[in-house]
């Protein structure tokens, strides 16, 4: 497999996650996981989860997807609502400028 072909693997699964993240589907998230156990990288550990705390991972992993940007109020009000802290925003790392003298 070429790094082009792995490339668009990873596009179609992210894409794909986002359709399943949209509908907040348990079940779907996590047979999505389970297939592409390589795409899914930190979302692994989901499948050892009870489907209630998928659920708060499925919220969790629209916060942090800007596609997603439209859902983020309604997944914070819905953190919240259970007395859970939403994940802050990741911020975008600045590259390190080193001055040489």
């Amino acid at each position: 497999m070429d790094e082009l072909e792995i490339e668009k693997g990873y596009a179609t699964f992210h894409r794909k996650l986002n359709r399943i993240l949209r509908q907040k589907d348990v079940k779907a998230f996590k047979a999505h996981i389970a297939a592409h156990p390589m795409q899914a990288g930190r979302l692994s550990h989901c499948l050892g989860l009870n489907d209630e705390l998928a659920e708060i991972e499925i919220y969790k992993a629209i916060l942090v997807r800007s596609p997603l940007r439209d859902l983020h109020p309604e997944a914070i009000q819905w953190l919240k609502k259970r007395g859970i802290e939403p994940p802050r925003p990741r911020s975008k790392k600045r590259a390190r400028v080193r001055r040489y003298r």
